[in-house]
C-alpha cells in the first residue's frame, strides 16, 4: 500500500516498518531535494546500503546526487557508469556510489572486491540486480519510474 507524503521536510516522516512511501518529483531539483531528505534518514537510522532501481533516465543518479551532497558537502558528483564505483569521503563518512549496469554475474563483483566495501561506508547501488545476493538484506530500496515527461514517481521501501 502506498503512502502519499508531501515534499516539504516538515511533512515528510520516516515510514513505519513495512510501509512504503510514494513521492512525486516534478523536476530534477525536486528529485535532488528528496535525496537530501533521504540523507537525513541515513544518518538518523544508521542505514548503510541503498539500492536504486528504475529505467534509464528515471533519476537514479539525480537522487543520489542529493544524498551525497547533503552527507558530504561535495557537489561534483558523477555517475560511475564506466568506473563501476565512485568514492566520496569526508573525515566522518565514506560513501561508495556503484553502477552495476555492466556487471553480468557475482564473479565480476568480486573481481573488484565488492564484499570489502560493505564494511567501509555507505553503499549507494544503481542497477543492483546482478549483485542482489551480495547486497546487505537490510538495504533501503528506492524505485524510480516515469510518470509523464518530467515527473517521476519515487517509491521508498524499508528493508
Amino acid at each position: 500500500m502506498e503512502q502519499k507524503v508531501k515534499h516539504s521536510k516538515k511533512n515528510l516522516v520516516i515510514f513505519p516498518k513495512s510501509k512504503e512511501i510514494c513521492l512525486m518529483a516534478k523536476s530534477s531539483e525536486e528529485t535532488e531535494k528528496i535525496g537530501e531528505i533521504i540523507a537525513g534518514w541515513i544518518k538518523k537510522h544508521n542505514i548503510n546500503c541503498l539500492i536504486f532501481t528504475g529505467p534509464f533516465g528515471s533519476g537514479k543518479t539525480t537522487i543520489i546526487k542529493g544524498i551525497i551532497r547533503k552527507l558530504t558537502g561535495k557537489s561534483n558528483i558523477t555517475s560511475p557508469s564506466f568506473t563501476i564505483v565512485n568514492q566520496y569521503s569526508t573525515n566522518k563518512i565514506s560513501i561508495f556510489h556503484f553502477d552495476f549496469y555492466r556487471i553480468k554475474n557475482q564473479e565480476e563483483l568480486e573481481s573488484f572486491g565488492f564484499s570489502e566495501y560493505i564494511e567501509k561506508g555507505i553503499l549507494l547501488i544503481e542497477w543492483p540486480e546482478a549483485a542482489i545476493k551480495k547486497v546487505p538484506q537490510n538495504s533501503l530500496k528506492i524505485s524510480m519510474e516515469f510518470s509523464g515527461l518530467k515527473q517521476r514517481k519515487i517509491t521508498i521501501s524499508p528493508p
